[in-house]
This record gives structure tokens, sequence and C-alpha cells, in this order.
């Protein structure tokens, strides 16, 4: 009697896993106190890429926050830049 081969289910379960819970995060960043839509969440190997722009510092830490909680136990890279919304302190000089 054979042993089946799981090998490639494991593979793809794990990749689905992944996936779901990027999804998940995604959800969660719109329903929550961010309501940041402007995030891109994506799966590079085996670590997961949180980038966008935000209005503020604590914006940026509380999307942070919860993409560690929803990706517990998977590596996560955030580039994430704050916005910043103040007038510049001097007129644009064009070349």
């Amino acid at each position: 009697m054979t042993e089946p081969d799981t090998s490639r289910g494991d593979r793809t379960s794990g990749a689905d896993n992944i996936e779901y819970r990027i999804a998940h995060l995604q959800e969660r960043l719109v329903r929550e106190e961010v309501a940041e839509l402007g995030m891109r969440i994506e799966s590079r190997g085996g670590t997961v890429v949180v980038s966008g722009t935000v209005p503020t510092a604590e914006c940026r830490d509380t999307v942070v926050r919860i993409a560690e909680e929803e990706l517990g136990g998977t590596p996560v890279r955030t580039d994430i830049v704050v916005a910043d919304p103040t007038a510049p302190d001097r007129p644009e000089e064009l070349a």
C-alpha cells in the first residue's frame, strides 16, 4: 500500500492560507478604525509586503499593528509613507 503524496497539497494549502490571511487583513483595514483603502498587500516568497501612503504616523502604527496581528508568524515588511499635509514654508523653485 502506498502513502498518498501530500507534499503538493501542503504547499498549495500554505499559499491559500497566506492569501486568505491577506484578504482578511485587507477587510480589517477597511472596516476598523483606520478605514484605510490605499494599502497594497502582497505575498513575495515567504514574506508579506504592506505598502502605501497614510495621513498620519498614528495611522501607520495602527496598520502595522493590525498586519502583525493578522499575519502573526509570517514575516511582514512594511513600506508605509506618511503624507505631509502641511503647506510648504517656501515657494517651489522651478529650473
